[in-house]
């Protein structure tokens, strides 16, 4: 197995810059027909930091927020943002406005970017400048003038692409970080499901980075591509899809919003070698001729994270896989945004059918219960210890606990080990919902819901759904008129929610159970929907 050895002091830029796989693939990004080498789009990323150094003082120690959807330009201002020592807040590309804002104000944003195709017209008074980026702007000819006849005009800020241009030869040198420097908030329901933002710095996702031979079925010669279809605001998106193609230097064959059919052809013509995503995405890929029928042999490895899997998908996927051509299987992996994402998952070297997998070097397991340990085969809540670590949670809450002078990470799910080290999950503990791998917070469901008038009290909770893992039901206790303080429901949570959290069922009952001190029982609704 090659190593990768990687400096601590290194910023993602400054990973990226080092080239430390020696590869010789010429193109960075692929983008709906048109093509960037790695040297146009290092220059661009100098060109914008120093504009946005000059035009808007953004530098070391300010953050800038991205809410924006895979793209050259996103992959452009997140750089740009790392070489002036900034760091880079990461939001949902569908975030309402307001939350929006309240997240820029939490993490003191100096700048916000927002895309063109963003789906919210009314904008709060911001405090920081706003920028607009245009999604088509890196794209080839056909896809641009598509996308510019069928787009929404925003017109909430100056174009990020216009801080594109400049005829400087020379350019400022990167800013340094120190070990204890966030530079990267993403947004997660931590252990427990509540919203939270947790701060990583630059080696958690540079360390990561590094370990690619340990779960690639290759040498990492033989590749030359990965799809990337999950966004930049999750933590697999953003370190094994973005930043490794960067500091392996991989084409990062870009996708803003899934497609099946769009998909299963740019998989097929541009020879994708790595496929990540989410359930939902292998399940559609699965209904399209052009991808069960396609030429599959330059796939090398798959691999699928952000809710639980099914045998089935997984054997049927296979099937095809080995039907088509390639010697690659769907594997499943597990991580939390805690650990940046992935730290233990199946590969060709380490894989048993049924597990989450085995645990990349740098990471223990442990499974426990009242705060012991349980030997083998014996459920629990799932532990971690890593080098992977976030540096914390910026509004608080500390979710490890020191066992034997080893801080571990309590993760908030049930699961067990076996005898070989492989980890298999059982059910979350922590109050959250996955909707085609999108974290949605049950809190903050019911907390839009009874803003309505007429809502006396309000649950969600997760129903399985065979294509998006699970979909939001809530159950109300109303007064009123039930179908128009439902309409109204439905009303608050489109405008107040991402599309994910919205939900597809309002039950209205008459008593909403309660348990011994007076709170909602979330297990009497979870367990009388489990029968139906």
């Amino acid at each position: 197995m090659k190593q990768f050895t990687i400096d601590k002091n290194w910023s993602m830029y400054d990973a990226a810059r080092q080239n430390i796989s020696a590869s010789n693939v010429k193109y960075a990004v692929s983008f709906y027909g048109k093509k960037y080498t790695f040297a146009k789009i290092f220059r661009l990323i100098d060109v914008l930091a120093e504009n946005l150094k000059e035009k808007y003082r953004l530098g070391k120690g300010d953050t800038l927020t991205l809410c924006m959807p895979n793209s050259p330009s996103a992959l452009i201002a997140f750089y740009a943002a790392n070489k002036l020592g900034a760091a880079v807040n990461l939001v949902h590309p569908y975030i309402p406005p307001e939350k929006l804002k309240e997240s820029a104000e939490k993490t003191k944003s100096k700048l916000v970017v927002v895309y063109d195709a963003y789906p919210h017209k009314n904008r709060p008074e911001f405090s920081v400048a706003l920028l607009e980026s245009d999604c088509g702007y890196f794209m080839g000819a056909a896809a641009k003038t598509y996308y510019r006849l069928t787009k929404k005009k925003l017109g909430w800020g100056e174009k990020l692409e216009k801080l594109l241009k400049g005829g400087k030869k020379t350019f400022s040198p990167p800013a340094k970080f120190g070990f204890d420097e966030p530079a990267v908030y993403l947004a997660s329901g931590g252990t427990t499901g509540e919203p939270k933002i947790i701060m990583h710095n630059n080696y958690t996702f540079n360390l990561l980075c590094s370990k690619a031979p340990e779960f690639l079925r290759y040498d990492l010669d033989e590749y030359t591509s990965l799809y990337n279809v999950l966004p930049i605001f999750h933590g697999f998106g953003l370190c094994i899809n973005m930043h490794m193609c960067m500091m392996m230097r991989r084409t990062n064959i870009m996708c803003i919003k899934f497609d099946a059919k769009r998909s299963a052809r740019q998989i097929v013509k541009e020879k994708a070698n790595i496929l990540t995503g989410v359930p939902t995405m292998f399940l559609k890929l699965l209904g399209e001729k052009n991808f069960v029928n396609g030429d599959l042999s330059n796939i090398k490895d798959v691999f699928v994270g952000g809710d639980s899997v099914s045998a089935k998908l997984i054997d049927d996927f296979n099937a095809v896989l080995k039907r088509q051509g390639s010697k690659a299987e769907l594997y499943e992996g597990y991580g939390l945004t805690e650990t940046v994402t992935v730290c233990v998952v199946n590969s060709a070297a380490h894989h048993k059918k049924g597990s989450l997998g085995y645990p990349l070097s740098g990471t223990r397991l442990a499974v426990a219960k009242d705060g012991k340990f349980l030997p083998c085969g014996e459920v629990g809540e799932i532990y971690i210890d890593s080098e992977q670590f976030m540096l914390g949670y910026m509004t608080g809450g500390n979710p490890f606990e020191e066992i034997n002078g080893v801080r571990w990470l309590k993760t908030g799910d049930y699961g067990w080990l076996d005898e070989d080290g492989f980890l298999y999950f059982k059910q979350r503990i922590k109050n959250m919902i996955k909707v085609s791998g999108v974290p949605v917070y049950p809190s903050e469901i019911e907390g839009a819901a009874m803003k309505v008038a007429g809502v006396k009290k309000a649950c969600a909770i997760g129903i399985n759904d065979p294509v998006r893992g699970q979909h939001v039901r809530l159950y109300v206790e109303i007064a009123g008129d039930a179908e128009e303080v439902k309409a109204k429901i439905l009303s608050v949570c489109r405008e107040q929610l991402i599309a994910y959290a919205v939900p597809r069922e309002i039950v209205v009952k008459e008593r909403l159970p309660v348990n011994l001190i007076g709170k909602i029982d979330r297990k009497v609704l979870e367990e009388e929907a489990a029968k139906e």
